[in-house]
């Protein structure tokens, strides 16, 4: 949920939380109100009627008196009671329903006798007095809390656009292309440190990544030239008569620790590059004709151990990747099914549906998943899997990931199955 909703979303909730706790007791403060001022004007109509009764001479005076009035009811009483207020219910033949009135009951004395009084006044306008005000303040409290969220939307939207813009900056810059991005001036103080904080963090972002782009170009030049002097001496020095079986299996070790010192900097270099986004030339590819040419350039490694390579391309796979990076990915994954395969072991190629699956036979357990993918992660293999770097499955993760592929590892069947995902899983 964006922060904008969020804060408006927050609102809201308080808007009709408060709406929902002010109607009740709003209705109660003003019902409490207009029963007070009727009871009011009850206890009046009663006191002036106490005090005009001096003027009703006789028991026919009183009977049209009380007739004339339809709110005022009159019936003799032997009991003396306090002044009482309540509400009742009348069935009203007009409106077919009972209404409320609000009644007050006391006793008067005419001519030797008591007689039990009752002044009723009607609600029913109050009621309606009460409903409409009712309704004024919810039309007036939606058209608030709805005023409130317009303006709210209109001015969040203003006042938060450099903070978008500077996100979107953010999600597209590139550390190895260099762009001017721009930036929103805001009248916040917080939006403007924000947006001088990034532009100096995508500065220095691009210095270094220029200054390990050429630490890493010159590095790489300046130790390949002295590995591979010293590995011709080491082939000099191997053509040497008279060698001693310690003085030759000294050279033997030197020269296979040379050779991997040579694999292993071309590895590194390979994934700064690919890391870096180097390998900018894309074309397609047939993914079946680059298996085909790398399985006969491979059959010379598996059949030293009598390693069975077979293909199956049933589906045309055609991706726009660079040729080179494409090579190493398929050659890596052939490499690591040729060194840890068993002797007269076997490995199978096939495309599927937007996939590449390389299984092979090997050892008979699974490789840890977590950790395959990892640098330098060498699981224990049948012999001469020694000369390995760790780094070819990294490799293949890093290419995946530069071109959105899915690289994933599976253990059935006693086999052990890559599986490259060239497109979205549907699923």
């Amino acid at each position: 949920m964006r922060l904008n909703n969020k804060t408006i979303r927050n609102y809201l909730f308080y808007s009709f939380l408060i709406f929902l706790l002010t109607i009740p007791l709003f209705y109660f403060v003003v019902r409490s109100v207009l029963l007070h001022s009727v009871d009011r004007s009850l206890r009046s109509q009663l006191r002036e009627i106490r005090s005009n009764l001096g003027e009703i001479r006789s028991q026919a005076d009183l009977t049209a008196w009380s007739r004339l009035d339809k709110d005022i009811s009159l019936s003799p009483t032997d009991e003396v009671i306090g002044d009482r207020i309540y509400t009742g219910y009348r069935f009203s033949p007009k409106h077919r329903e009972q209404e409320p009135y609000r009644e007050i009951a006391g006793v008067i004395t005419v001519g030797g006798k008591t007689y039990r009084l009752v002044i009723s006044s009607s609600l029913v306008e109050n009621e309606d007095l009460l409903g409409s005000i009712l309704l004024v303040q919810a039309i007036v409290l939606f058209v608030l809390i709805g005023g409130m969220l317009w303006i709210n939307q209109r001015v969040s939207k203003r006042l938060w656009q450099p903070f978008y813009i500077a996100l979107k900056n953010m999600q597209q810059f590139q550390v190895n292309k260099q762009t001017d991005l721009p930036f929103l001036a805001s009248t916040t103080d917080e939006f403007n440190e924000l947006n001088m904080a990034m532009k100096n963090l995508f500065s220095r972002s691009s210095e270094m990544f220029l200054q390990q782009k050429e630490f890493t170009e010159n590095a790489s030049h300046e130790m390949q030239t002295p590995l591979a002097i010293f590995q011709s001496k080491l082939e000099l020095l191997m053509q040497t008569p008279h060698l001693s079986e310690e003085q030759a299996n000294l050279i033997n070790s030197l020269d296979v620790t040379n050779r991997r010192l040579i694999k292993l900097n071309k590895s590194l270099l390979l994934l700064t590059k690919i890391e870096n986004n180097q390998y900018q030339t894309v074309e397609g590819v047939e993914i079946g004709a680059v298996c085909s040419r790398l399985i006969q350039h491979s059959r010379i490694h598996a059949e030293a151990r009598n390693i069975a390579i077979h293909g199956e391309f049933p589906e045309t796979i055609v991706v726009s990747v660079n040729n080179t990076l494409i090579e190493i990915l398929i050659s890596n994954l052939l490499s690591n099914a040729i060194r840890y395969n068993m002797d007269n072991g076997e490995i199978l190629v096939r495309t599927e549906k937007d996939a590449l699956v390389i299984e092979n036979t090997g050892v008979p357990i699974p490789l840890v998943l977590s950790r395959i993918f990892d640098r330098f992660y060498k699981q224990a293999g049948p012999a001469g899997s020694d000369d390995s770097t760790g780094l070819g499955l990294a490799i293949v993760k890093n290419i995946c990931t530069l071109y959105g592929f899915s690289a994933g590892y599976s253990f059935r069947e006693g086999r052990h199955v890559f599986r490259v995902l060239f497109k979205d899983d549907p699923k």
